[in-house]
């Protein structure tokens, strides 16, 4: 093994491999250019399954879809929304900044295949009342009250400014409404995505960005650098306490608050304990182990 030294002199230990084992750990459901069928049919499995749980929670918190309008706020590769499309709903709409179900490029076509296999919902351009736009979450075009249940999953890490983010998916549910926020945090073992894993295990939680980019630099040369802080830049470092104190001043009920543990992450922790030792200042090993949090709301009547 070899080491880094950070600024403060403190020595981390390199692991070679690490950043490969991670990365093939969890099978990826972003279809890529060589994927075979069987590839396919196990994202769109796995898609479709993780939809199917959404809609069982929120039948449990509003009994049930019929007649409900659903806004779906970064709603990626559309496949949550198809999925819904299939209820009882009123109406489905899926807001992004882009919307590759719809691109024609080669990477819109491979949403697409992922996409005929996720439901009997066509894919063809939205008709009736199943909507998608290409729209800044901060910035939502609705009138106040609009939906009665809106969700957003694996997106609040990405999205700036947050704050207004949440204020505005507040606004556009209807008083009494429901919101579900499944959020990717931060300094879990994956929650800084691809581009931040590398042979220390989770630099992202013990090196300043400018650390980090010297780290790669060294490792990996300056272009994939500057790459890969430039991704970590647009992510919301936050703490698991952070992420709680800004959904408690979203003014909302909070109806249930629920943090899944990740057993990979106890694994390797368990070959790293010397990680613990290392943090950054305020991040804590609740952080290193909890990859999801999911919260559901409720919007107070008279909530401005």
């Amino acid at each position: 093994m070899r080491e880094f030294t950070r600024e403060d002199n403190r020595t981390l230990q390199v692991a070679e491999g690490f950043r490969q084992f991670l990365l093939q750990h969890r099978p990826p459901t972003s279809p890529r250019a060589d994927w075979s069928e069987a590839q396919y049919t196990a994202a769109a499995k796995k898609k479709r399954a993780r939809a199917s749980r959404l809609i069982e929670s929120f039948r449990h918190w509003c009994g049930s879809l019929e007649g409900v309008a659903l806004l779906d706020v970064c709603c990626g590769d559309g496949s949550n929304c198809l999925a819904l499309d299939e209820q009882p709903v009123k109406m489905v709409v899926g807001i992004d900044l882009e919307l590759p179900l719809f691109a024609s490029t080669p990477r819109g076509e491979q949403v697409r295949m992922l996409a005929s296999r996720i439901g009997q919902a066509s894919v063809s351009p939205p008709q009736g009342h199943r909507h998608f736009a290409q729209m800044d979450a901060t910035a939502l075009g609705f009138a106040d009250g609009t939906f009665d249940v809106l969700m957003s999953r694996s997106a609040t890490e990405h999205i700036r400014p947050i704050d207004r983010a949440l204020g505005e998916m507040v606004r556009v549910v209807c008083d009494g409404g429901l919101i579900y926020l499944g959020i990717d945090p931060y300094f879990w073992l994956r929650g800084c995505h691809k581009r931040g894993v590398v042979d220390i295990p989770w630099a992202h939680a013990r090196l300043s960005l400018a650390e980090f980019r010297r780290f790669v630099v060294a490792h990996e040369g300056a272009q994939v650098a500057l790459e890969r802080c430039r991704r970590l830049e647009t992510l919301n470092r936050f703490t698991v306490a952070e992420w709680r104190r800004r959904i408690e001043q979203m003014g909302c009920e909070i109806l249930e608050w629920r943090q899944l543990w990740s057993s990979l992450g106890e694994e390797v922790m368990a070959r790293h304990p010397d990680v613990l030792d290392t943090l950054l200042p305020g991040v804590t090993e609740q952080d290193l182990l909890c990859e999801r949090i999911e919260v559901w709301l409720r919007k107070r009547s008279g909530h401005v």
